[in-house]
Parts: C-alpha cells; sequence; structure tokens
C-alpha cells in the first residue's frame, strides 16, 4: 500500500456529507470549481486540529458554532455528529500504521467526544486507547478520567498521531496583511493569513542557508529583486520587510511590492518552516499573482519537500500547476448534488493529451475551474 494517509474519513462538515478518501500522497493537489467544498474540505482538518488542542468547545466557537459547521443535508440527530477517522504511514519515522478514530456527539449543546487510537511502535507492540462517549478513557489497564470535551490525545503529545493532528497548519495567505510589520514577540509558526510573516522571516534568518535559498528564490521569480531581508524598527517596536533591488543600493519597503512577491515569500517561508517531524501544511491557492512558470517551480519544490510524515496539501484553479502534476497528486473536487465529493486520477498517459488539457476539456470528468 503507497502514500502517507491510507484513509481519511470526515462527515457531517459544511458541504460534506460523508467523504472517504484513499492514499492521498505526500504532495496532493485538490482541484475543482469555487463553491464545490475544497476550502471546507481544509476547514475541516482545521477543525480536528482545534478540537484536540483546545478542545471541542474551543473549536466550535472558533468555528462560527454549530449552525455554522453543521451539513444542512443532515437533520436531526445525525446532524449533531460529527466524525473524523484517518490511517497514516510513518515508516520513515521508525513507526508502523496509526489509526485514529473521532466522534464528537451533542455538537448543538455540551458537545461529548467519543475516540480511539491505536499505533505501533518501532519494536512493533501496539498501543490502543479509547473512550466511549461521555465515558472514562481506556488506556491498557488504566482508566482515566477526563472532560468528555477534550481528546485523548491531549494526553499522549509524544504519540506520532498526536502530534500529526495537532500539527495540521493551514494557510490562506493574505499579502495585504503578510506584508505589514509586526511585533518581534510573533516570531513563531506562520499564522493562518500570513500575517507574522516579517517576524517568522526574521528567526528564519538565523538558520543557516534558509535566507540564501529564500534569496535565490526571489530573485528567480522576480528577476530586480536581489535579496529579501528584515528590519527592526526601534522606534516602532517592530520587525518590517525590506526588499533590495539587483546592482542597486535602493530598498523597497513592503508596501511598494507586488501581491505575488508576498506570496511566494509566504509560501517560501512554509517550506522553511515545515511541521516536524509529524504534521501536515494545507496551503489554499498557492499560485496567486505568481507566473505560470513560478507555479511550475513551486510544484516541484512541493514534491521535493513533502515527506510521510509532512506532507503538504493545496487547492487550486491554475492549468500550469495542474500540467506538471503525477500520477496519484491529483484529486477532482466537485459539488453533487449537494454535497463535496472528490475523485483521485490514479493513472493517466498525458502523452496524447497534456493532463491540464485534459482536465479543463472535462476528459478527466469532473472538477473543472
Amino acid at each position: 500500500m503507497n502514500g502517507t494517509i491510507h484513509y481519511l474519513k470526515i462527515a457531517n462538515y459544511r458541504s460534506i456529507d460523508a467523504l472517504e478518501l484513499y492514499d492521498i500522497k505526500p504532495f496532493s493537489v485538490f482541484a475543482g470549481p469555487n463553491g464545490s467544498g475544497k476550502s471546507n474540505f481544509f476547514d475541516a482538518l482545521d477543525f480536528v486540529n482545534l478540537v484536540i488542542r483546545f478542545g471541542a468547545d474551543e473549536a466550535l466557537k472558533k468555528h462560527g458554532g454549530f449552525d455554522n459547521i453543521r451539513c444542512l443535508k443532515r437533520q436531526d440527530i445525525d446532524a449533531r455528529t460529527f466524525e473524523f477517522a484517518i490511517v497514516v504511514d510513518f515508516s520513515n519515522q521508525g513507526t508502523a500504521f496509526s489509526h485514529y478514530q473521532l466522534k464528537i456527539q451533542q455538537l448543538d449543546n455540551s458537545p461529548i467526544l467519543a475516540e480511539k487510537y491505536q499505533w505501533v511502535d518501532k519494536e512493533g507492540k501496539t498501543w490502543i486507547t479509547s473512550r466511549d462517549a461521555g465515558q472514562a478513557i481506556q488506556q491498557g489497564e488504566n482508566i482515566i478520567n477526563l472532560p468528555s470535551n477534550l481528546s485523548v490525545l491531549l494526553l499522549s503529545n509524544d504519540t506520532p498521531i498526536g502530534q500529526f493532528l495537532k500539527n495540521i497548519r493551514l494557510y490562506r495567505i493574505d499579502p495585504s496583511r503578510a506584508r505589514m510589520p509586526v511585533k518581534n514577540t510573533d516570531t513563531s509558526e506562520l499564522s493562518h493569513d500570513g500575517r507574522n510573516l516579517a517576524g517568522v522571516l526574521h528567526r528564519l534568518e538565523k538558520e543557516e542557508g534558509i535566507s540564501e535559498m529564500i534569496d535565490e528564490w526571489v530573485s528567480m521569480i522576480v528577476p530586480n529583486i536581489e535579496k529579501v531581508y528584515t528590519d527592526f524598527d526601534q522606534l516602532e517596536g517592530s520587525i518590517r520587510l525590506v526588499f533590495e533591488e539587483k546592482s542597486q543600493e535602493k530598498r523597497f519597503p513592503a508596501h511598494l511590492i507586488s501581491d505575488g512577491t508576498i506570496n511566494l515569500l509566504s509560501i517560501l517561508v512554509t517550506l522553511f518552516d515545515p511541521p516536524l517531524p509529524f504534521g501536515m501544511t494545507l496551503i489554499e491557492e498557492p499560485e496567486d499573482g505568481l507566473h505560470p512558470h513560478a507555479v511550475i517551480e513551486l510544484a516541484d519544490s512541493f514534491r521535493e519537500i513533502a515527506t510521510l510524515s509532512s506532507p503538504i496539501l493545496v487547492t487550486t484553479h491554475n492549468e500550469a500547476l495542474v500540467r506538471v502534476l503525477k500520477n496519484n497528486e491529483l484529486w477532482l473536487v466537485d459539488k453533487k448534488p449537494e454535497t463535496t465529493q472528490m475523485k483521485a486520477i490514479r493513472e493517466y498517459d498525458a502523452s496524447e493529451l497534456p493532463l491540464d488539457q485534459a482536465w479543463l476539456c472535462n476528459v478527466l470528468n469532473g472538477g473543472l475551474p
């Protein structure tokens, strides 16, 4: 069996009634029209991340409450239950398969969790932790009490599946926010919209070789820019982005730089600062504002950097990105008739018709932009 995520299930989240995916590659692209559910798919994964980190109540609050996340196709009790399941291969980190199942009941009032997870360590021993809704946790021979809205994975910070699901990072870069100066305390991981880009880049500049790689990338895509770095504004107490033009000593502040360049810089930061050793990076439409050549180069970088334990999933409307995909990397997303459906393109021979043309001509039967 090949792939990173061997099985993934999401049920009852916005346009997703019941979605089951098999064999998702470390680098996978989800293509489809607006309103088909690509963003809802990523949001559902972000919802799971928040449930595990902060509990079901906080996750619901951050996602707008029960009425904002429920699938309208569902009625009565069925509409009050969210389901998630995943089977992941972590063989590149010395462990085998990890299985995790989550069911959140009473979404509309005092949510309670039912969970089961098992994983195999490098010695081949299987570990299992489970609990029924509203009941105590069964961990081996031990019984543990935990509030019913909190995940059992809070007790297992060191397990591969626990780290993987806590390190789901969703990015929808907003260039207008990403170009803004930030206070020097905001230097952890890049925020969803990129608003702390300057702070994260300032931290990465201290790591050997990263600044050079970012400069090389930016100058390749934006020929007139030679260097990108950060500068500390002592008066404002903030870190700001600075761009330097080739063959000149002229410096440009971020507000004079195009949205595409800011978007590219944000994506590069996500690539050079991945969730390790376990995690997942979700990037919405990385092609925004970029030349097709840059999109093609990005695809190669995504594929090179993505690993079994730290995959990269992206959504797209862009034919240049689809054109360079390999077998099993493309997923077509549609909303038929009322709920999100996804189909993997497993085998395609591009010798007669390039993949992007086959997609746009509907030879692949779905996912049209």
